[in-house]
This record gives C-alpha cells, sequence and structure tokens, in this order.
C-alpha cells in the first residue's frame, strides 16, 4: 500500500445543539485497503459517514481526498473526485433493465452534456457495464427490470453502479443489511474480489460484525463519537474495550 493515503479524517466534530455526535475524529485509509468502521447504535458512525461525503457540514474539522480538500465539495461531485458510494437504501431504478441502470450510472461522469447529447443510445458506456455486470454475476438478468429482482440481487446492481465512474475508494454503508445468507457470501466474494483485481479501496459502514470480520483488513471502533480502538480484526475481537462497548460483554 502507498504511505500517502486516499483519504484522511482530521478532526471531524459534529455537534446537533448541545449533542456532540462526533468528536474529533482523526484517521487514515491507506491506498487498497477495506477498512470497517463500526460501533454500537448512537456510536457517531452514520453522522461521520455522512460528514465525509459532504452530506453533513462538519462542526470541526475536514477530510482530504489524494491531498485535497473536500470543503464545500458537493454530495454529487465527489464522484469527480474519485469517491463512490453505495446506500443503506437501493438507489436501483426499479423499472429500467439492469443494464440500464449500470449505464445510467456512469453517464454524468462521461463528457461534456452535448457530447452526451450526439452520443450513442448507452452513451458508449454499454461495454463497460456489460463487464461489470458479468464481474457480479448478474448476466442472466441482463434486460431484466432491477426491480423484479431479489434484494440481495439489487444489492449487486447497486454495487455495479457504484464501480462505473471507475472510482479509487467507494464508501459502503451496510451493504450486508437485508441480504440471506448465501446471497452475502456471494457479495463477499465480488467485493474482496474487486478489491483485489483492481486496487479499489473500500470503507465499509456496518452492523453485520461477521461481514466485517471476514472482510475488513483493519477495523476503526467508535463509541460515543471518539474512536476507542482500531486494528486488525483479531485486535478488535480481542480488545475489552470493544467487548464492553459493542460486543456486550
Amino acid at each position: 500500500m502507498s504511505a500517502a493515503p486516499i483519504l484522511s479524517v482530521r478532526g471531524i466534530s459534529m455537534q446537533f445543539g448541545g449533542i456532540r455526535a462526533v468528536n474529533k475524529v482523526s484517521f487514515d485509509v491507506h491506498r487498497g485497503e477495506i477498512l470497517g468502521l463500526i460501533g454500537p447504535n448512537g456510536s457517531g458512525k452514520s453522522t461521520l459517514f455522512n460528514c465525509i461525503l459532504g452530506q453533513l457540514r462538519p462542526t470541526e474539522g475536514h477530510c482530504e481526498i489524494e491531498g485535497v480538500s473536500t470543503d464545500g465539495v458537493r454530495p454529487a461531485d465527489l464522484s469527480l473526485m474519485g469517491v463512490g458510494r453505495t446506500f443503506q437504501q437501493l438507489s436501483v431504478f426499479p423499472r429500467m433493465t439492469v443494464l440500464d441502470n449500470v449505464i445510467l450510472a456512469g453517464q454524468e461522469h462521461e463528457g461534456t452534456m452535448l457530447g452526451r447529447l450526439f452520443a450513442r443510445s448507452d452513451a458508449g458506456l454499454g461495454d463497460k457495464a456489460r463487464q461489470l455486470v458479468e464481474f457480479f454475476r448478474l448476466t442472466p438478468y441482463l434486460d431484466t427490470e432491477a426491480g423484479s429482482l431479489s434484494y440481495g440481487q439489487q444489492k449487486l446492481v447497486d454495487a455495479a453502479m457504484a464501480f462505473m465512474a471507475g472510482p479509487g475508494i467507494v464508501l459502503l454503508d451496510e451493504p450486508a443489511g437485508g441480504v440471506n445468507l448465501t446471497m452475502l457470501a456471494h457479495l463477499k466474494e465480488r467485493l474482496v474480489a474487486y478489491n483485489r483485481e483492481h486496487g479499489t479501496t473500500f470503507v465499509v459502514i456496518e452492523h453485520n460484525m461477521e461481514f466485517v470480520m471476514s472482510i475488513c483488513t483493519r477495523i476503526i471502533v467508535l463509541a460515543q463519537g471518539e474512536i476507542i480502538a482500531q486494528g486488525s480484526p483479531d485486535e478488535i475481537r480481542s480488545n475489552p474495550s470493544v467487548i464492553d462497548a459493542y460486543l456486550g460483554g
């Protein structure tokens, strides 16, 4: 991994009235790693995620992508800085085919508006979209309306959409939520394969501890808005502070 972080979080705090949901959190995300961000309910992880993604403007602190500050950058423009994301709630269009969903996810990153106006009907993205559909093993559903797929299959479509712009880092918001065990194993295998083959960095916020422990190379634990531990999955499993705060020990 490169010594220079792909994402730097510096002194992020978020205050809501008299409540400080996140308190001076700092960490780096290194190129090529799969970082987990976990913590009990109310620990501040969703608030921190939204600060990183520009959904919230932090009370203090800032973030940098590849050394460039994201202050004032709109969430929709973060993709131009190489950031992809998935959402807790699916972002697929149910009446569109799987292929068209993936194509649509990449259209706004390709060329000018005028160029897209006179481009092919698939905006020149059909081949790339098909490759991603194939990678996530959704080719049998290429021309199927996304809304007719199972929830787990739609999660795979959502993941394929997140990679259409070729991001260097993807933030995954509870990818395991609502997915059955068989499809979850498939999703995990595909994400690990994508990380291995393309070197794409992941930050995963997740409640499913088994999923986090099996996919992440490093884990950060939040409690009451502060980092209480970070390390490898084995180190986190055996950390007394984590057991007390999160695992119910």
